[in-house]
C-alpha cells in the first residue's frame, strides 16, 4: 500500500516498531472499524480517512 510506504520512508520505521524520540509507533492492522474511509491512519484518537501519500508528511507534521 502506497499509504503505508510513505509512512514507513518519512518516520524511518517498519510496523511493529518505534521512532527513535517515542513519538510515533508503527502498526498495519486489516481493519480499525472505518472500512468505507480506507486508507485509514490512526494517531491519538484522531482517525484520518481516504489518505493518500501525499496527505502523510501534513497528518505526520500536526503530531510532532
Amino acid at each position: 500500500n502506497a499509504v503505508y510506504e510513505k509512512v514507513m520512508k518519512t518516520l524511518g520505521i517498519k510496523a511493529g516498531e518505534t521512532t527513535q524520540d517515542g513519538r510515533f509507533s508503527l502498526d498495519l492492522v486489516r481493519c480499525v472499524g472505518a472500512c468505507g474511509l480506507a486508507p485509514v491512519i490512526v494517531i491519538d484518537k484522531d482517525t484520518y480517512g481516504r489518505s493518500t501519500p501525499e496527505k502523510v508528511a501534513t497528518l505526520l507534521n500536526k503530531y510532532a
